[in-house]
């Protein structure tokens, strides 16, 4: 483990294991885990012992100069020209470094060599014993010996976050005035020869705990550091959902509360003398086609927000999932005088979740039909990986409508924002499509790509991995759904609203089927005979399980199918609803999906 290394707790050691294990520390010294350490110890190093050379060649006076007094020994001259060129050299050397400059990267062997030089110093103090020793004059000897002791000691303390510098500094120093000691002989001589190599492991003994007490708080701090960007992201992220979501509830206090004003006027002009005209009809159901949208894409935000809507990825016929868009968007194509093209390569087979790919590609032909004015709307898959790149599937949809200008090319995938929509007109919707087909394409490992001109047409398109080629024969053309005159059905509806009921009773009777009405379990079960399908809401008045009683009245024999309406957003619904076998029919229910219900397809 290296010596600067975190670990975990340990259990407690000796002093003299603790010693021999930072001993090796010295030998088999590795790079700390955090790369940072190392790079904050070696720029530690030049700036705060870069003007040590002078105090050092204070005390290195003071000590030489005052032996050189009181003994006369010649000695003290030699060693003071090694001493102080030694500490010139040191100055030099520190002040040429340039800390700013050490890289990550390097900052492991910048801090070895830095903490490598510091052996000079401890060779040249540790030479002063040998050059100017007072032999046979006790007081002079316990002085050299209190001066390089406390020298030391505090030298080592003070370079104690550097582990190597401490020890390169302190053994020499210490095992020579101990040599020079016990080679003087007598009593006190070897006594102080060996207090001074206890002293050298109590030096390095304390040393290395403040060591290891140091760089641990180092690392802490970095560790606080990540700890606290990380937070500040994070709170940065809430921020911005928070004005994410203060957008969307401001846009939808808007684009909900035209059309249910309009449709307010409209129901007031109503009366019981006064047939509705087929403008005023119209009208009013391009409201609820407006409001209807709008809580579709607020739908789709609750279940993408936090990760709600979860994919399972697989292998996804395009075949049959371009068959059923074109199923879906023909009519309002053709309604609309739009020419729609799409196709996909028999056995073209991509990476995807069906479910997810579907409304993404459904979102960008709604998108293209909506602003395309004439001419035609292209849904196509076009293979890639060609010259041994991954081998994959584009898929495209060009439409022939007004283009998109440049500086707004960005821009179109950000929530709300609209092409010529300043007046935040209802019919086109909250601005949220093209936002959440981003979203979507991340949830695919893809990303969307855009190509338009102004006045010639868009092409959205994004790149999924391709799957094995399928050898089984495509799925067959679903049947077309039953006409309006399809047998009349009996239709239990199972809801604790009053309005409700009765709006479905009024639509489904006028389609011709037989209706019972139920607010609770009790009343459901109360109906005489069976019935071919139940609409149940989801959550009934006191608490009850819309679900579980759609369970017991289906395992009872006493409905044949069910399917669940409900204008819950949690995604657990529907996972609910998906394992109990049953169709799933969010609020406000669209009338062409209840006509498909009844004509026994599943919507």
């Amino acid at each position: 483990m290296p010596e600067s290394a975190a670990a975990p707790p340990a259990p407690k050691r000796g002093p003299l294991a603790a010693l021999s294990q930072g001993l090796r520390h010295i030998r088999t010294d590795t790079p700390h885990a955090n790369p940072l350490v190392d790079q904050r110890l070696a720029r530690a190093y030049i700036l705060d012992t870069r003007d040590t050379p002078f105090t050092a060649a204070f005390v290195a006076a003071l000590f030489w100069i005052s032996f050189l007094i009181l003994t006369g020994d010649k000695g003290t001259l030699a060693w003071a020209v090694l001493v102080h060129g030694m500490q010139l050299s040191m100055y030099f050397h520190l002040h040429g470094e340039r800390p700013e400059q050490y890289g990550v990267e390097d900052a492991f062997a910048i801090r070895r060599r830095l903490e490598t030089r510091m052996l000079f110093p401890g060779v040249v103090w540790a030479l002063a014993p040998w050059l100017f020793f007072p032999s046979g004059q006790l007081p002079y000897i316990l002085l050299m010996y209190f001066f390089m002791s406390g020298m030391t000691s505090g030298s080592a303390m003070a370079t104690a976050q550097w582990w190597r510098s401490a020890v390169l500094y302190a053994v020499p120093c210490y095992l020579s005035i101990s040599a020079r000691l016990f080679w003087e002989g007598g009593t006190v001589p070897s006594l102080i020869g060996a207090l001074a190599l206890i002293q050298l492991w109590s030096t390095l003994h304390y040393t290395y705990k403040q060591h290891r007490l140091i760089v641990e708080s180092i690392d802490q701090g970095f560790e606080n550091t990540r700890l606290a960007q990380a937070l500040s992201a994070q709170l940065a992220r809430v921020e911005q959902l928070a004005a994410q979501r203060a957008r969307i509830f401001a846009a939808a206090n808007h684009d909900l509360r035209q059309p249910m004003h309009a449709l307010s006027i409209f129901v007031d002009t109503l009366g019981p003398a006064t047939a509705p005209a087929r403008e005023t009809i119209r009208a009013m159901r391009d409201n609820v086609d407006a409001l209807r949208t709008s809580v579709d894409a607020l739908l789709d935000i609750a279940q993408f927000d936090g990760d709600g809507l979860k994919v399972a990825i697989e292998p996804v016929r395009l075949a049959s999932l371009f068959r059923a868009l074109r199923s879906r968007f023909e009519p309002v194509a053709a309604a609309k005088g739009l020419s729609l093209r799409i196709a996909a390569p028999q056995g073209a087979m991509v990476h995807a979740d069906a479910r997810v790919l579907s409304r993404l590609l459904g979102n960008l032909i709604d998108n293209a039909i909506k602003y395309t004015p004439r001419g035609t709307v292209l849904v196509a898959a076009r293979r890639t990986g060609s010259r041994g790149a991954t081998p994959g599937w584009r898929l495209e949809v060009r439409d022939s409508g007004i283009g998109i200008d440049v500086q707004h090319r960005t821009q179109v995938f950000e929530p709300f924002f609209q092409v010529d929509n300043p007046g935040r007109d209802r019919r086109q919707g909250l601005g949220l499509g093209l936002s959440l087909v981003a979203s979507m394409a991340r949830m695919l490992d893809s990303r969307m790509h855009l190509r338009s001109l102004p006045g010639r047409g868009s092409t959205f398109s994004l790149t999924l991995a391709a799957a094995p080629a399928d050898p089984s024969p495509p799925d067959s053309a679903p049947a077309p759904l039953a006409p309006v005159a399809h047998a009349p059905r009996r239709v239990l509806v199972l809801d604790d609203e009053a309005p409700v009921r009765l709006a479905m009773a009024t639509l489904l009777r006028g389609w011709g089927h037989e209706v019972a009405l139920a607010a609770n379990p009790d009343e459901a079960w109360a109906h005489a005979g069976d019935f071919d399908l139940l609409l149940g809401d989801l959550r009934l008045a006191g608490g009850l399980s819309g679900l579980a009683t759609a369970q017991a009245l289906h395992d009872g024999g006493k409905v044949r199918r069910v399917a669940i309406l409900t204008g819950e957003t949690a995604t657990h619904h529907r996972g609910e609803v998906e394992r109990a076998g049953f169709a799933l029919l969010h609020k406000p229910a669209d009338a062409h999906r209840l006509h498909a219900l009844l004509a026994g397809q599943h919507p």
